[in-house]
């Protein structure tokens, strides 16, 4: 038996017997219209009289033979015809009744489906809520799980970066510490070369001087500073001029006696030996 035939059980037997009753009453009916009517009963009054009180025509007989009584015509029963419309009528009613009932049954019926499609579409509903709920609570909860996974990487990343720069900072440290001994030692060790080297600078001054063309345009005071490279030896490999107060032709008058005075003199230390020389040329009035 399905849901439906047991939740709607109560209702369908219920119509079930209205039927069968109505169906009883009209048979029953139809029998008895259809069957014998008894006859009608009539009812005759009478008086009973002695003979001897009776006149002598009437006891010799001659009044017998006076016309008799003739007895009217029965009439047709009405009674049982009233009867059976009342009956149809109450089987009409009864009828009415019943589908009435039926009807009402059926629009019972028809309420409880509607309130119980009702129901479901409602429990539906809440259901498809519930599961929108939980999509979206496990959404939210995948996108903090994300966040707090790309934040540690992100700590993770800044702690090794501040190591890193720790790291960096202390290599630097220990280098400018390093820097700052040779620094030291270089100028303890200048200082006793100091006069080596200022006498190195003079020879390198004069050597130029010495292959210097001096131009027309020339004048007194004149002050410009070489940036000399030069190879082991002394033999110059490149020359830039530096702040001049030269022209044109002073400032390349004297970058060409660089190149005619190399092979540049070596200094008295091999020590005082500079591969990038700065020097600052003077040339004598």
């Amino acid at each position: 038996m399905t849901g439906f035939a047991r939740e709607h059980l109560r209702p369908l037997l219920g119509s079930a017997g209205l039927h069968l009753l109505l169906i009883a009453v009209i048979g029953g009916m139809a029998l008895r219209w259809t069957g014998p009517q008894p006859p009608v009963q009539l009812a005759i009054e009478g008086v009973v009289v002695d003979a001897r009180d009776l006149p002598k025509s009437v006891r010799s007989g001659r009044a017998l033979e006076e016309p008799r009584l003739e007895r009217a015509p029965e009439a047709p029963p009405a009674a049982p015809v009233a009867d059976s419309k009342a009956r149809a009528r109450a089987a009409a009613e009864a009828a009415a009744r019943a589908e009435a009932e039926r009807e009402r049954a059926r629009e019972l019926e028809a309420r409880k489906e509607a309130a119980a499609l009702e129901r479901r579409k409602e429990e539906q509903a809440a259901a498809e809520r519930k599961k929108q709920a939980a999509d979206e609570a496990r959404r939210q909860a995948e996108v903090e799980a994300e966040r707090k996974k790309a934040a540690a990487v992100e700590a993770q990343r800044q702690k090794e970066a501040e190591a890193r720069a720790a790291q960096d900072a202390k290599a630097r440290a220990a280098r400018e510490a390093d820097l700052k001994r040779r620094l030291a030692a270089e100028e303890e060790e200048g200082a006793a070369r100091s006069g080596v080297k200022d006498e190195y600078r003079a020879l390198l001054v004069q050597a130029i001087e010495r292959n210097w063309i001096r131009p027309p345009s020339a004048r007194a005071g004149l002050t410009c500073t070489l940036y000399v490279n030069q190879a082991m030896g002394g033999t110059v490999v490149d020359v830039k001029l530096g702040p001049c107060n030269g022209d044109e032709a002073v400032r390349e008058s004297i970058v060409n006696a660089v190149y005619r005075a190399s092979p540049l003199p070596a200094p008295s230390d091999p020590r005082a030996f500079e591969r990038r020389l700065e020097i600052v040329f003077r040339p004598t009035e």
